[in-house]
């Protein structure tokens, strides 16, 4: 039954539909907007720099009882590992911005810290590291940090004793034996703690779960995926869900529990197949409940969907979920044929398919054997080949051996335009580049044959972040503002609004300056990263004028401050710098004094002259830790706009 499931997921991989997309309005002049390039909402009041790694390297944050925990992802390998800070030290010290971390953990050898969690176990406040090989290449993520070597190194989890954060002390190094481990989650349900993890395995049993409840004896309760949740519901995915886009992958890559209603409940995202919720009553045994499904057009940029579910948390009491993608790759492929661009789908082995160059032979058939494709005729031809019957590899082959300098493989009639990342067969060298493109692009080929086609890119976009409808039941929302008259009943597991500054769905725009400016990589990684749900804010009901809030670290677009408010809808025609159904932006921060590189982020409370206060947490890739609080602003408190229009209710800024 797996077997013939994988078989099943290799065909369905990467296909696209096309349905209408969203017209762009902006139906609330009224309701104010922030100058793009300005910061409001957050205040810096702590920092801590860290010690002893380089630039582009520090890693998630978390924090328990006024310390906060930062890890690092060195590549290549240096022992840094865990960095703990004295949170109530760094506020005191600022703006110094060194002094108040207590203590390191080291990494083991050739072995990098990607995530840190910390949970209360019995009498123990435990630290949970995850461990991953240094310079291990990550299919479809680019934190591993371009093409340094593999270093063997340890892939497992590890737990401290930190509860006396000065001196933590080791429970369990190197536990679990997976290639790799990026994230986990921990949570206690009748007296007994577990957590979450996903395993850098990539073969669609990824996820697994350990019972922690003794943490210095963990045990292994199982391990499952993709492959599960289909023999539990054979419809669960949709069939063009797996491994879309340029970052084309099927794998758990973040997770979140939460107890909802009594039941212990995961969102897993799972890269191309969206956000997937569990019961995990029962770790040894979880259900699948339920996926989402992505909009397919994506609705602001209007191309296929790139997928890319990279983390996700439940916001609402667990109505919502809040996730986002990451997508390092702001163009998918393309190939360029007498002037048209046409989108296409890659083979996963030979030589890079930017490198196809030549003027295309339609080769007649589905080319299996080499006598079924004429030779070519001179230097520099392509095949255009015709899919079906054999492996692409078989094809690959015909056109190799036929002297072809590269190959097309077009869908048939029955398929269409779907796309699909062509597999191998097995690691038989493949010498010639091949790309894979629709059906009624195969067609166009053959209509005007002969004509030169090239490799090329189509801006699609970075990652941004969606609201996702888990309240078991229909939503009606509005569609294009609340002006507009028109509503959508979005289904369960069903895209409700979504987020995106403009450098992330526009190639261009204008700078702080008004100069004309394509920010393409130039300007550092422009996706979503992390997320988290403000507490203070999950209790309230949605309207246009509040709704539950979330912070989100946006890499080289800073912090982010956002409300899931129906009848919101921005298309950045008052220069608002961003694009959103639904929600609201309303805070922001980059830092003024070069730019800002944002990875993780954590929400919690600290005493500060001697009243508690919320504060959230970041970690930037190059500069350490932040500490921040947030504040309702008006229009009139930031720069010179008049007016007393609160951009969020100041009753849930503090607690």
């Amino acid at each position: 039954m797996k077997r013939r499931i994988v078989a099943l997921i290799a065909t369905f991989s990467m296909m696209v539909a096309v349905v209408p997309g969203v017209g762009l309005a902006h139906d609330s002049p009224n309701d104010g907007h922030i100058p793009k390039d300005a910061n409001y909402g957050f205040e810096v009041i702590g920092r801590d720099t860290l010690a002893g790694v380089v630039d582009g390297n520090y890693t998630d944050v978390w924090s328990h009882n006024g310390f906060a925990y930062i890890g690092t992802f060195q590549n290549p390998c240096s022992d840094a590992g865990v960095f703990i800070v004295d949170m109530a030290a760094a506020v005191a010290q600022y703006p110094a911005t060194e002094g108040a971390t207590v203590a390191s953990i080291k990494s083991a050898p050739n072995t990098r810290i990607n995530d840190v969690r910390v949970h209360t176990v019995g009498d123990k406040d435990v630290l949970i590291t995850t461990q991953e090989p240094c310079g291990m290449q990550i299919p479809g993520w680019a934190q591993s940090g371009g093409n340094a070597p593999f270093q063997v190194g340890q892939g497992g989890i590890s737990l401290y004793d930190v509860t006396n954060p000065a001196k933590p002390k080791a429970l369990k190094k190197n536990f679990l034996e997976f290639e790799g481990v990026h994230n986990t989650f921990p949570w206690t349900f009748e007296g007994k703690s577990y957590l979450v993890g996903t395993a850098d395995t990539f073969d669609l049993f990824d996820t697994f779960f350990v019972d922690i409840t003794k943490p210095q004896s963990p045990k292994l309760l199982s391990v499952t995926g993709a492959l599960d949740w289909l023999e539990q519901d054979p419809k669960a995915f949709d069939d063009d869900q797996f491994a879309t886009g340029s970052s084309a992958s099927n794998n758990n890559h973040d997770n979140w529990v939460e107890i909802i209603d009594g039941v212990p409940t995961a969102v897993i995202s799972y890269w191309d197949l969206g956000f997937i919720t569990l019961d995990v009553t029962d770790p040894a045994n979880p259900l699948f409940l339920d996926d989402s499904t992505y909009v397919d057009p994506e609705p602001i940029v209007g191309e296929p969907y790139e997928g890319n579910a990279h983390a996700a948390v439940f916001g609402g009491g667990g109505d919502y979920i809040f996730g986002g993608d990451e997508d390092f790759s702001p163009d998918k492929f393309a190939v360029t044929y007498d002037s048209v661009d046409y989108e296409a789908g890659v083979a996963l082995f030979g030589p890079d398919p930017a490198t196809l160059v030549g003027n295309v032979v339609w080769t007649g058939g589905e080319g299996c054997t080499p006598g079924e494709i004429p030779s070519a005729t001179e230097a520099g031809q392509v095949a255009l080949i015709q899919r079906g019957t054999c492996f692409f590899q078989d094809k690959a082959d015909s056109a190799q051996t036929q002297g072809y300098a590269g190959y097309i493989v077009a869908n048939d009639a029955a398929r269409g335009d779907a796309l699909i990342n062509m597999s191998p067969r097995d690691a038989a060298p493949v010498s010639i580049p091949g790309v894979f493109v629709g059906f009624s692009t195969g067609e166009a080929m053959k209509a005007t044959p002969g004509k030169t086609v090239t490799a090329s890119s189509i801006f699609d976009g970075w990652g941004y972040l969606h609201i996702i409808n888990n309240t078991g039941g229909d939503v009606t929302v509005p569609v294009g503002g609340a002006a507009s008259g028109n509503t959508a009943t979005i289904p369960q597991m069903g895209e409700l609004g979504y987020y995106a500054p403009e450098q992330t769905v526009q190639e261009c725009g204008t700078d702080a300056d008004g100069n004309d400016v394509c920010w393409g990589t130039d300007f550092g990684d422009l996706t979503m990263h992390n997320i988290e749900a403000d507490p203070l804010t999950q209790d309230l009901t949605p309207t246009f004028d509040q709704g539950p809030r979330m912070f989100v670290s946006w890499y080289s677009l800073g912090m982010r401050a956002l409300e899931y408010r129906p009848g919101h809808f921005h298309d950045n025609s008052n220069d608002e710098g961003s694009y959103s159904q639904n929600v609201h932006e309303v805070g922001r921060w980059i830092d003024p004094d070069g730019g800002s590189n944002f990875w993780g982020v954590h929400v919690d409370q600290l005493v500060i002259d001697s009243e508690e206060t919320q504060v959230i947490l970041a970690s930037d890739r190059n500069n350490g830790l932040y500490i921040f609080t947030f504040t309702c602003l008006t229009r009139g408190e930031v720069g010179d706009d008049p007016g007393d229009i609160l951009y969020c209710d100041p009753t849930t800024t503090s607690p």
